[in-house]
């Protein structure tokens, strides 16, 4: 995903933050991504807090009679919010699944380990106060105990405690869902949006027609027979049996093995393809060769539209990469309000992966 940021790059957006050691962008590649870029403690509050501020920097006052400046914008409100609800979700060090009264704040955080054990770091936002924890040695010489998440974190979470009890009167802010973001069922193991035979999903937050994501198709339905164990198509024997198996790719599954943590393989496919072309999505709204005026100044949506075959129950509509939403054919057609001028191509997707797309014209009128 970072080699798809532009105007502003990765390196681009922490210049802007203010981040100041870095050295040419040529340097670091994707390793900046990992944490290759050297940061202050003060520089990592400021975007901590800028986070709590739903995406607007602010420079950090030394003193409170010091003005504050009027910062500048460097995230959405919807992209702070997702990010602090992930970073919500990392458990503490210590956690035994009960909450003490202690921990009433919520508490967004993460950890950090240099390159040859430098220093450990752990940093977030405590309730309403922004927390960042630095361990290391001041000549720079690496330990291996230096271990964000053994050395920092529990100092981390010991001062936030602290904080909780000592000033018990500080209500943190309330954590409200910007108008922006929705919420959508994803694919428990993919995180992507759940084919039909995806066995579990979660509910997550994403931001309509921008965030990028895509039809899970990990989960597919095998029919085996029992009595050579194969894999078949139809018409099948009388001995099958219909088994939904994780089909992950090559690289994931060396990552899954060295981890210790080795996947079932599934069975080898015969050829069972063959027409299944013929049964993806048809468009019929948005029509072809027709450009759209649509008036800004006016709230009703395009409507999106497709026929699908008999096994489909469900839809995803995206606009490029960015999903627009999930629909129900038994709900009809997809409301769709596009925020910019010009061709936009149209994808849709069903919950057995068959897709199609169309690019529509669409141009704004006072």
């Amino acid at each position: 995903m970072t080699t798809q940021l532009n105007q502003p790059t990765l390196y681009d957006f922490l210049r802007t933050a203010g981040v100041r050691r870095l050295k040419p962008e040529s340097f670091y590649g994707l390793a900046l991504a990992l944490g290759g870029g050297e940061v202050s403690m003060e520089e990592l509050a400021e975007m901590y807090a800028m986070l709590a501020n739903g995406g607007v920097l602010h420079r950090l006052r030394v003193d409170t009679a010091d003005s504050r400046d009027e910062g500048v914008r460097l995230l959405s409100p919807e992209a702070s919010f997702l990010t602090l609800d992930v970073l919500r979700r990392n458990p503490r060090p210590d956690d035994d699944g009960m909450v003490p009264a202690r921990t009433r704040w919520p508490v967004a955080w993460k950890t950090g380990t240099s390159w040859g054990f430098r220093d450990a770091w752990s940093a977030g936002i405590a309730g309403p106060y922004v927390l960042v924890v630095w361990v290391g040695n001041f000549d720079g010489r690496g330990n291996p105990a230096f271990i964000g998440v053994d050395a920092a974190a529990p100092l981390f979470f010991r001062i936030a405690d602290a904080l909780n009890l000592a000033r018990a009167d500080d209500a943190p802010p309330a954590s409200v869902p910007p108008a922006g973001v929705a919420r959508i069922a994803v694919c428990t193991g993919s995180g992507d949006l759940p084919n039909a035979d995806c066995p579990h999903t979660v509910d997550t937050w994403y931001i309509p027609g921008k965030s990028p994501i895509r039809v899970s198709q990990l989960h597919r339905t095998v029919a085996i027979d029992t009595q050579t164990g194969s894999a078949v198509c139809p018409p099948y024997p009388a001995a099958t049996r219909f088994e939904v198996f994780e089909f992950w790719t090559s690289d994931m599954l060396e990552l899954f093995r060295k981890a210790g943590m080795p996947r079932r393989a599934p069975p080898s496919l015969p050829d069972c393809a063959a027409g299944a072309d013929g049964d993806a999505p048809r468009i019929s709204s948005p029509l072809r060769n027709v450009s759209y005026a649509l008036r800004r100044s006016s709230p009703d949506p395009m409507m999106l539209e497709a026929s699908v075959a008999g096994d489909v129950r469900r839809l995803f509509w995206f606009d490029g990469r960015a999903f627009i939403g999930a629909r129900a054919v038994s709900d009809g057609a997809m409301p769709w309000r596009p925020d910019t001028n010009g061709v936009h191509l149209i994808r849709v997707v069903d919950d057995r992966g068959r897709s199609a797309e169309r690019d529509v014209d669409v141009q704004f009128t006072p």
